[in-house]
């Protein structure tokens, strides 16, 4: 994890394993600028290469990025906005992987929801 100015960035390995495929691993920094104001953030998500992260044996390097907004609506919740783009390289049918993408998504709501519980944004 580094801070520079305003910017913290941070890489995170992330790996899967996919049955009937070979596994995958993305190499990703999450770049996290400082917020303007305490009710809103901004995160970005690009694939990176790292020297201290070689390619994992019997793994094919998949590619994923995003950028994310989060804001505070008080009484009205939380507003939470994404694009993504990712590929899982490889031999993976297109299809295959643009029909399990919205789930993987979903998947992160859960962990999402604690985090801002803890930010105190959630009662």
């Amino acid at each position: 994890m580094t801070k520079s100015g305003s910017l913290l960035t941070v890489v995170w390995q992330n790996s899967y394993r996919i049955p009937m495929f070979t596994d995958r691993d993305f190499l990703t920094a999450i770049y996290t600028p400082e917020p303007k104001n305490s009710h809103s953030f901004i995160v970005i998500s690009r694939p990176v290469l790292h020297p201290d992260v070689p390619h994992q044996e019997h793994h094919t390097r998949g590619i994923y990025e995003s950028i994310e907004f989060v804001r505070d609506l008080g009484d009205e919740g939380v507003e939470w906005l994404m694009a993504t783009a990712s590929s899982p390289e490889g031999n993976i049918p297109a299809w295959v992987s643009e029909r399990a993408m919205p789930g993987q998504i979903s998947a992160d709501v859960p962990a999402f929801l604690k985090w801002i519980e803890k930010k105190g944004w959630k009662e």
